[in-house]
């Protein structure tokens, strides 16, 4: 499985649609799941991954919980998952997550969370 393939269907295992930063289709519907596609391989140096969750609710209980799923999925020590070539190494970033607001509706919420990847792939 390509990299690309490995971190979407990492980023595709949380119960609402996945899609690249670059990729979100315009008739998207909440909520869903966004993240930057970066790569690099054995030796280049961590690279940061953003990933936003976007929710339409009134609720903070619910875009919270899912960022605390996304948390206890990647745990403290990182999630290794598996990639042609070797594995990509999913850590916490710091901050860790981000509460914000949109400007265009107060029921549209967003956390944004940082996630750092070190490739352990031939290329």
């Amino acid at each position: 499985m390509t990299k690309a393939a490995s971190l979407y269907q990492f980023f595709s295992s949380f119960g609402m649609p996945a899609y690249t930063a670059t990729s979100v289709p315009d008739d998207v519907t909440f909520p869903y799941l966004t993240y930057e596609l970066i790569t690099s391989a054995w030796g280049g140096e961590p690279v940061g991954l953003t990933v936003n969750l976007w929710f339409y609710t009134t609720s903070e209980a619910v875009p919270n919980a899912k960022a605390e799923e996304l948390s206890e999925a990647i745990s403290l020590g990182g999630k290794i998952i598996p990639c042609d070539g070797g594995y990509i190494w999913l850590k916490r970033g710091t901050p860790w997550c981000q509460s914000l607001s949109d400007e265009t509706s107060p029921t549209i919420k967003r956390r944004y969370i940082n996630v750092t990847a070190e490739y352990l792939t031939k290329n």
